[in-house]
């Protein structure tokens, strides 16, 4: 967990790591990047340094441009994640897919600031 000042009360707001994101299976995002003409997806999990690291600046991207980001939680392996993994060449997490017009990019780099992940999303 993080905690990030709140204007509630003038306290602190706790939040969890991927809170502003929407969760989703493997099996949907999967379903999503074939078909859908704009979908942002972010593979992660809570216990990877690299993913906390990641995960606060695309959620300020996704804020600043009102953009949907779907979250799967990679810490639950199954075969369907594996799947989705291998499929689109996620090695490591974070993982943040794009689907645009029948085309995915896939990246896997925490160190990208804020906008290098807008550039991304958007080009």
């Amino acid at each position: 967990m993080r905690y990030d000042k709140g204007n509630i009360f003038g306290g602190i707001v706790m939040t969890t790591f991927a809170d502003y994101f929407t969760p989703i299976s493997a099996k949907e995002a999967n379903a999503q990047l074939q078909t859908a003409d704009n979908f942002i997806l972010f593979i992660g999990r809570p216990t990877c340094p690299y993913c906390r690291r990641f995960e606060p600046k695309l959620t300020q991207v996704a804020k600043d441009n009102q953009l949907t980001v779907h979250f799967l939680n990679s810490e639950n392996q199954n075969s369907d994640t594996q799947e989705l993994r291998t499929t689109y060449d996620v090695p490591t997490v974070p993982g943040l897919l794009v689907a645009k017009s029948g085309h995915v990019k896939v990246v896997c780099d925490s160190s990208l600031s804020e906008e290098a992940i807008l550039d991304f999303i958007t080009h």
